[in-house]
């Protein structure tokens, strides 16, 4: 058993558990048999907390963010091959379609482990980030739909993800001894056992979202979907440095956790590596950039 960081990043917070021992074996192994000749790098590990009603949290998820390359890739495997790795280690991966040209995305499913992979433009860096099913404390409950770090948004504030009243625990009937008492969010648009601040999508709503940016003095909205060009910072030899520096950082609402897209391209003299990605904390576009040398 070894220490991991909470939510926040602190670290000592929680002993791993054997099945958070078991997927970090799993990603280092597929990431080394991919690239016998560079060791991946273990970028980050963290956990997400899983509430009900009360601020104390009912159980944790185990996070690893893996680096297995980040800079020119000439003789690495393509994207197929990886999925193929997950494949033979007993993983069902699935590619999914990407607006963006270059990169690629793929999901690996082992039961109720999951693994996200990505792969920059460039050809940028190639990351899993894998996550393990929420390990409880005491009750034990359902796999919740997500949790911080696995969420396309940011999660309702009300009930913290699960998209459910926690009130009825989505049954639309509380109180009472035989539980005939009518939840109050029956009556509301959300519909019967819904959570009535998101709708039961578990989400924040797009207006939630714009006022909790404003508390940040963060602008309302980002605009449109190019990549952002942010002032290139220097100080780092190689993109697999770069991306472990961002990854370390956290978004102006203190938010760390990012899905990030990366693009490495030529410019002049150097290399430019450009990172991007929308804080699951407040929405807001985070972006970066770092000259790098030439190989």
């Amino acid at each position: 058993m070894t220490d991991t960081t909470d939510e926040q990043g602190h670290e000592g917070a929680l002993a791993v558990p054997e099945s958070a021992v078991w997927l970090k074996g799993q990603l280092l192994e597929i990431a080394s048999a991919l690239s016998p000749d560079r060791r991946p790098v273990v970028v980050r590990e963290w956990t997400d907390s899983v509430r009900l009603r009360d601020p104390a949290p009912v159980g944790h998820r185990f996070l690893f963010l893996v680096c297995v390359s980040g800079d020119d890739r000439p003789s690495s495997p393509g994207f197929d091959d990886v999925l193929n790795a997950f494949t033979v280690a007993g993983w069902n991966a699935h590619q999914r379609s990407l607006s963006h040209p270059g990169e690629s995305w793929a999901t690996a499913r082992r039961e109720d482990f999951e693994v996200k992979v990505y792969e920059g433009n460039g050809p940028g860096i190639l990351t899993f980030t894998g996550w393990t099913p929420v390990v409880y404390t005491e009750r034990q409950l359902g796999q919740p739909p997500f949790t911080l770090s696995t969420a396309s948004g940011v999660l309702c504030d009300d009930c913290h993800g699960w998209g459910v009243c926690l009130l009825c625990e989505g049954r639309a009937y509380s109180g009472g001894s035989g539980g005939y008492g009518r939840c109050w969010c029956v009556a509301n648009n959300a519909g019967p056992g819904k959570c009535v601040e998101c709708a039961g999508r578990g989400f924040l709503t797009p207006k939630a979202v714009s006022w909790k940016r404003k508390q940040y003095g963060l602008p309302d909205a980002d605009g449109g979907d190019a990549f952002p060009q942010p002032p290139a910072e220097d100080g780092h030899d190689s993109n697999t440095s770069a991306f472990t520096d961002v990854s370390q950082r956290s978004c102006a609402c203190g938010e760390f956790r990012c899905f990030w897209r990366n693009i490495l391209s030529e410019a002049d003299d150097h290399l430019l590596s450009r990172f991007a990605g929308t804080c699951q904390g407040c929405a807001a576009q985070r972006a970066y950039a770092f000259t790098l040398p030439l190989p």
